[in-house]
C-alpha cells in the first residue's frame, strides 16, 4: 500500500494549471475494466473534490456479496461454514416528500437523514429497514469494528462501514492520502494481543491496545461517459506486521459528478486463523452516477433482488399515506 502524504503547499501547486509537470496519466480503475466491461478514459487529473451528495429523487440500491475462505479444518472445527452469500440494500430519503436538498454536496454543517432497506440471509429475508445519515464526509450509522471482524454481526452497520469511504469533504490531490474513519472497539483488543503467543499479561502491557484509523488515499481519477469517477484505496491494521495480525484493504469507486458510491470491495485478513473475508458493494440501481447508468447490466437475480426492495419501499410509503 502506497502512502504519499500531500501538503497544503504541494495541493496548491498540483491545482495551479500553469505551474509544475504534468501529472502522470494512470490507469484506468480495473474493476470498471474487467469486472463491468465499460470503458473509462484515464485522465490527467490533479486534484478531485470529494464529498457525498444526498440521493435526490431516485433510490440508490446495492448488492452486498460475502465471500469467505477458511483453511483446511477449520469450519469442522468452529462448527460453521464459510459464507458465500448475496444481500441488497437500499438507500433512499426519508418517508414521505422530506425536505429538498440543493445540488452539491450535503452542506458543511448538515446532516442528511434518509433510510435504508436491507434483505438477505442475516434477515432471513425479510427486509430490515434503518435510519441512514450521511454528511458530505461520512455515512452511517456504521460499524466501527466492520474492519477486523470474519462475521458480520450486524448487516447494515458493517455494509456502511466498508462500503462508504470516509471523504474530506473537499479538494484532494491525485496520491494525497487522508485519516478516514475510526476503527475501535472490539478491534481495540487485537492491538494488545501478542501475535506469537497471542497472550497478554504485564510483558504486554506497552502494546497501545488501541488501533488506526482507515488511512484513504486517492489514486486516480478517470472519465466515464459524462462523470468523473475517483479511485480511491484504503488500509488499515491493528498494528501487528502484516500476516501475524488483522489487516484490511479497500478499493472505492465513487461518481464525482454526483457524490455517490458506485462499487467497494473490501478484504479482511485474519493472521491468527487464516480466515479470509471478501464484502463487495455494488450499484445495481438505474440511479444517475450508477454502474446501469455508465452501461453495466446486471444479472436477472439482482435485478429480482433491486425491484423487491423498490417495491417494499413503495408500499410502505403507500400504507402511511405520504406518497413519495
Amino acid at each position: 500500500m502506497r502512502a504519499v502524504i500531500t501538503s497544503a503547499a504541494s495541493v496548491a501547486l498540483w491545482s495551479c494549471s500553469g505551474c509544475g509537470p504534468a501529472a502522470p496519466e494512470r490507469a484506468p480503475p480495473a474493476a470498471l475494466v474487467d469486472t463491468f466491461e465499460l470503458a473509462p478514459v484515464a485522465t490527467a487529473d490533479r486534484v478531485a473534490t470529494l464529498a457525498w451528495q444526498p440521493p435526490r429523487g431516485c433510490t440508490q440500491v446495492f448488492r452486498v456479496r460475502v465471500d469467505e475462505g477458511y483453511p483446511p479444518g477449520l469450519e469442522d472445527m468452529l462448527r460453521t461454514r464459510a459464507e458465500h452469500s448475496d444481500s441488497y440494500l437500499a438507500v433512499t430519503g426519508p418517508e414521505g416528500a422530506g425536505e429538498a436538498w440543493p445540488a452539491g454536496p450535503v452542506p458543511e454543517d448538515r446532516v442528511f437523514t434518509g433510510r435504508t432497506l436491507f434483505r438477505g440471509p442475516k434477515t432471513q429475508g425479510r427486509p430490515l429497514q434503518r435510519e441512514f445519515a450521511l454528511s458530505a464526509g461520512l455515512a452511517g450509522p456504521a460499524s466501527p469494528d466492520a474492519a477486523c471482524f470474519e462475521r458480520t454481526w450486524d448487516p447494515v452497520e458493517d455494509a456502511l462501514a466498508l462500503g462508504w469511504v470516509e471523504l474530506p469533504g473537499r479538494m484532494v490531490a491525485v496520491g494525497e492520502t487522508w485519516r478516514g474513519a475510526r476503527v475501535e472497539a472490539r478491534c481495540n483488543r487485537s492491538a494488545c494481543v501478542d501475535p506469537e503467543t497471542r497472550g497478554g499479561g504485564p510483558e504486554n502491557h506497552h502494546r497501545p491496545c488501541a488501533t488506526m484509523s482507515w488511512r484513504e488515499r486517492l489514486d486516480g481519477v478517470s472519465r466515464l461517459g459524462d462523470d468523473r469517477v475517483a479511485e480511491i484505496s484504503s488500509f488499515w491494521s491493528d498494528g501487528h506486521p502484516l500476516g501475524a495480525g488483522i489487516w484490511s484493504e479497500r478499493v472505492a469507486l465513487v461518481s464525482l459528478t454526483h457524490g455517490r458510491l458506485m462499487y467497494s470491495e473490501t478484504r479482511i485478513h485474519h493472521g491468527y486463523t487464516g480466515i479470509e473475508r471478501e464484502v463487495r458493494l455494488t450499484a445495481i440501481d438505474a440511479c444517475p452516477g450508477g454502474l446501469v447508468a455508465a452501461g453495466w447490466s446486471p444479472e436477472a437475480a439482482d435485478l429480482a433482488g433491486r425491484d423487491a426492495l423498490l417495491a417494499e419501499l413503495a408500499g410502505r410509503d403507500k400504507t402511511t399515506g405520504q406518497g413519495r
